[in-house]
């Protein structure tokens, strides 16, 4: 699905406005405190930086009829350089990589993170 075609519910949702939506309700500080709450920060540099890996849990229901790959390039081709933390040259990692990554992330941290963003 292309970014230009998403939608929730109709009339459609520009997919800028529903990045600008989660960047403001759940803003890059708290998932980074919540992660080292957790212990869920990684110690080394990785393609799939646990702050986006939360990050692509939110938007696996966006796009819940895509493949995890396409949901990870709508997610860094729509969120902030601020928000997702990448390189200039980051690529999409492989599906197993992505795995593996979600594993890294615990259910607690979504736990915590949720029970933390306050309902506007």
């Amino acid at each position: 699905m292309q970014l230009k075609e998403f939608s929730l519910i109709s009339p459609v949702i520009e997919s800028v406005d529903v990045f600008q939506a989660i960047e403001t309700v759940i803003p890059s500080e708290l998932v980074a405190e919540v992660l080292k709450e957790t212990n869920s920060v990684e110690e080394r540099q990785r393609k799939l930086p646990s702050e986006l890996v939360v990050s692509l849990v939110i938007a696996m229901n966006l796009w819940s009829l895509d493949c995890m790959r396409t949901v990870l390039k709508n997610l860094v081709n729509g969120l902030s350089r601020q928000w997702t933390l990448l390189g200039q040259y980051w690529q999409v990692p492989n599906s197993s990589s992505i795995t593996e990554a979600r594993m890294r992330v615990c259910p607690m941290v979504m736990s915590k993170l949720f029970d933390r963003v306050e309902p506007h």
